[in-house]
């Protein structure tokens, strides 16, 4: 999947720019721009009031994990959309929409959570069993120091 990276970029791009010049021609160019300058702030303002979000769950003194995971996927996924609002074109602005919609935020909001409880449990699990501890002094030398002789070593 990561090797055809670059080719969804491109055509990223690729669509971006169309989707530009198709706005650009039906509306004006006045109208585009305008349409591009509240899209950025729609972004930008979706993506401080995640952060907020995200603060305040993190501020709570009730730490339920199941509210906690649900209101992490909702807020990733808010995220996403201001970045996707921020990103100038309107096809990255229709994705955003997207987003809002109930059953993509079911389906995106269900592969978070299963994939965040396969990972972190893994996780966990196999760092428990190769923990290596090892207990030791350290003592600072100053001044020059000679490395210590091996027994048997001539003078």
């Amino acid at each position: 999947m990561l090797r055809y990276l670059p080719v969804f970029l491109l055509a990223g791009f690729v669509l971006e720019i169309a989707s530009i010049i198709w706005v650009g021609d039906a509306l004006g160019v006045i109208a585009t721009l305008l349409l591009l300058l509240a899209g950025g702030i729609i972004g930008v303002s979706l993506f401080k009031s995640a952060g907020v979000n995200a603060a305040e769950v993190l501020r709570s003194p009730v730490q339920d994990p199941s509210l906690n995971r649900g209101l992490a996927g909702d807020t990733l996924i808010r995220v996403g959309a201001g970045l996707l609002f921020m990103v100038p074109g309107f096809f990255s602005d229709g994705l955003a929409l997207l987003l809002f919609l109930p059953p993509v935020r079911r389906w995106l909001g269900g592969r978070m959570k299963a994939g965040t409880l396969r990972t972190t449990t893994a996780e966990t699990a196999s760092a428990r069993r190769h923990v290596t501890v090892i207990e030791a002094e350290a003592v600072e030398i100053q001044g020059d120091a000679e490395p210590p002789r091996r027994p048997g070593e001539p003078d």
